[in-house]
């Protein structure tokens, strides 16, 4: 490959490299993670840089998010090879009887790199350039998905500013207007707009939605994913109501809590098995501080096995803790 042909194969593929990183940032939007927490999450997945922090247990708890990462990390890891690759073959090709002119080329080429990355930091082209890639991927979602889905524009405390796709409208949106609804007194959600056929909308009170309708949201996250998610409302059809267990936050820490489980159904992770088996706080940061049955507390080990009708307090990020235990208001 001669010196100018590397130049420009370089260049592209920082280019793309560029794009992956914001493809990854909306997928892990899409499944609920806010903006900031998403980028920096793909940044770190995509250079195979390694480095976690607490927030990396919100995408090893969630099934979605893992496939996400696994992609994110494996292409990460591809491109890492590849640019290592071509930088070796760069300097390889390197005519040093011509190595002013060449000197040139790589200053111009990446200068002009450094240039358009420049450029791509001006607020109104990097506004543009995100609502492109954002429009492009939420299309190839509503092509590819058989269920709603939630990206999270940003969020305050546990409020969120929310896009939702509407793969099927939930039962209590199904053929109702938005006055009759009653969703903000279910959910304490507002919708605040919405897309359809390319189309914004704002809301009336006699707007009624339709499937693959857009809806910009705000209100509390847990309450807009139990009001839209398909699977939230097909796991509460098929629970029975003495089987869901009851979470009450005892004490807030940030986005870790110290909660009171009432535990009517012992979750996968921990059944039949002891807590050092279960590797609950390796797998989820979940720290069981106390285990009380029959009203009477027992004395933790790591052989003890939790079962139903136990009343377990745990500390831990929330959104793991709902994941594993599940949760009723």
């Amino acid at each position: 490959m001669s010196f100018v042909s590397s130049i420009t194969v370089i260049i592209t593929v920082i280019i793309i490299y560029y794009a992956l990183i914001r493809i990854f940032s909306i997928l892990f939007r899409i499944t609920g993670i806010p903006r900031e927490k998403a980028g920096f999450q793909t940044v770190s997945l995509l250079t195979t840089a390694g480095f976690t922090t607490g927030e990396s247990e919100i995408i090893v708890s969630q099934k979605t998010r893992r496939h996400i990462a696994t992609a994110a990390m494996l292409t990460g890891y591809f491109f890492s090879v590849v640019i290592v690759s071509l930088f070796i073959n760069l300097f390889l090709s390197i005519d040093f009887s011509k190595f002013d002119t060449e000197l040139a080329i790589m200053f111009v080429g990446f200068g002009g790199l450094a240039l358009f990355f420049g450029f791509l930091r001006i607020p109104f082209v990097q506004n543009a350039l995100n609502k492109g890639i954002e429009d492009i991927t939420f299309r190839a979602f509503e092509k590819a998905s058989k269920e709603n889905f939630i990206s999270v524009l940003d969020t305050y405390g546990k409020e969120a500013v929310v896009n939702i796709f509407l793969y099927k409208v939930p039962e209590f949106l199904e053929g109702k207007c938005l006055a009759d609804s009653d969703i903000r007194k279910k959910y304490s959600v507002n919708i605040l707009m919405y897309t359809r056929n390319g189309q914004n909308h704002y809301v009336q009170p006699d707007t009624i939605f339709s499937s693959k309708d857009i809806l910009i949201a705000f209100g509390p996250l847990a309450s807009i994913k139990e009001a839209f998610l398909l699977k939230e409302h097909e796991i509460k059809v098929e629970k029975k109501e003495e089987d869901v267990n009851e979470i009450t936050i005892m004490s807030n820490f940030g986005y870790q809590a110290l909660v009171d489980i009432n535990l009517k159904k012992v979750p996968a992770i921990l059944e039949d098995k002891s807590l050092l088996e279960s590797r609950i706080k390796d797998y989820f940061s979940i720290n069981i501080m106390m285990v009380s049955r029959k009203n009477k507390p027992l004395n933790l080990t790591k052989d003890t096995v939790i079962k139903k009708g136990d009343r377990v307090i745990a500390f831990g990020p929330y959104e793991n803790i709902h994941s594993v235990f599940g949760v009723r208001k």
